[in-house]
């Protein structure tokens, strides 16, 4: 929930700034020059969105100003506030890989040197920026499919989110050496605070669903109201806004967790707009893009997952559900007792015999 420490695009560049600063040791002698910043693209001759563009560009002129990586004290890894030239606007939020927690990086107490899995079932240390770019790469605008060079938003809101490598003393670095991180860039936005500070009963029905649809799809192992921004458009309309993906595309759905199942909103059908997004979606098409996009050795695992959970989706729009009913069935009551798709799994893995194919798996599944 690193944005919504900050619950508005401008800051005050007085001497609590300045002392934060200190705080995160990430002073720097402009003089030097001692930074680097580039975007980490699959294809460097590519045309990539104009937005996109100006993202990178106003955060390193950020950086080039003297202008330091603020670290957030909200959750488990290191993220920062990235600010512009100005200095008086937040632009974007960093999060480095080797900060995430159980990584050897972690400012936060969580660092390890040993770890694999992450802090959720099924993720993995380090795995996190990934994740985080996956989401916004899956979440497609409406009508139409997600481009590496679109500018659209899309259906479920998720900010703009591409990898970086920036080098940068205002990082962490226990050993003393500065060193280039790659991470997560993702565009800051301007929000009231999260659903955390709000009453559930606020939130319009469509905002919840579209959520709701993100989480699923993604088997999202971290969906609570501290990672969803809330904010208001130009008409006043509440907009919920999410963010911190790096818990989804697991492995499993043992630590599938929605806290919108306990909101009301997830009671209610979906509308006939929302159906019509969830059948235009194919997973195929999804995967492909992701591996186009730099994610070449997506896990077998994940890949079941988010295949399942896609199948999980449009079946349960076919019969009329809503997303409770089909979010109920990806999460446990309790730690120990499985939840109704993994139960499904289970049989259908008992009962395949060796050398079964995957589509032939995935079938049975169905069934």
């Amino acid at each position: 929930m690193e944005q919504s420490k900050a619950t508005s695009s401008s800051r005050n560049p007085g001497k609590s700034t300045t002392d934060k600063y200190e705080e995160t040791g990430s002073s720097i002698d402009a003089s030097k020059r001692n930074l680097l910043f580039k975007p980490v693209t699959v294809n460097p001759e590519g045309t990539i969105p104009s937005v996109l563009s100006d993202l990178f560009k106003s955060t390193e002129e950020g950086l080039r100003k003297g202008n330091n990586p603020i670290r957030s004290d909200e959750g488990t890894g290191g993220a920062y506030l990235m600010l512009d030239a100005s200095g008086t606007t937040y632009v974007s939020v960093f999060k480095p890989t080797d900060e995430e927690p159980r990584a050897v990086n972690n400012p936060k107490g969580y660092a390890s040197s040993v770890a694999v899995e992450g802090l959720r079932k099924g993720t993995t240390v380090g795995g996190g920026a990934l994740r985080e770019v996956a989401a916004y790469l899956l979440d497609h605008p409406i009508g139409e499919r997600r481009s590496l060079a679109g500018e659209r938003e899309g259906f479920s809101g998720v900010p703009l989110t591409f990898m970086a490598t920036i080098l940068h003393k205002g990082f962490n670095h226990p050993d003393g050496v500065i060193k280039e991180k790659t991470g997560s860039l993702q565009m800051f936005m301007k929000n009231d605070g999260s659903c955390e500070d709000f009453g559930n009963s606020t939130f319009p029905v469509e905002e919840v669903h579209k959520i709701a649809v993100l989480d699923i799809r993604l088997a999202n192992t971290d969906r609570h109201g501290g990672n969803i921004l809330m904010s208001k458009d130009k008409d006043g309309k509440v907009v919920l806004i999410p963010i911190d993906h790096g818990y989804s595309l697991p492995t499993s759905f043992e630590d599938c967790t929605f806290e919108w199942l306990y909101w009301p909103q997830a009671r209610k059908p979906f509308s006939p707009e929302t159906i019509d997004y969830i059948k235009s979606l194919d997973v195929d098409e999804d995967i492909d893009l992701l591996k186009l996009s730099g994610w070449t050795n997506l896990p077998s695992e994940c890949a079941r997952t988010f295949r399942i959970s896609a199948m999980l989706l449009k079946k349960g729009v076919e019969k009329g559900l809503t997303p409770f009913a089909i979010g109920n069935m990806m999460c446990r009551e309790n730690i120990e007792k499985q939840s109704v798709i993994e139960k499904i799994i289970q049989k259908v893995e008992d009962a395949m015999p060796p050398g079964t194919s995957e589509a032939e798996f995935l079938e049975a599944v169905e069934r």
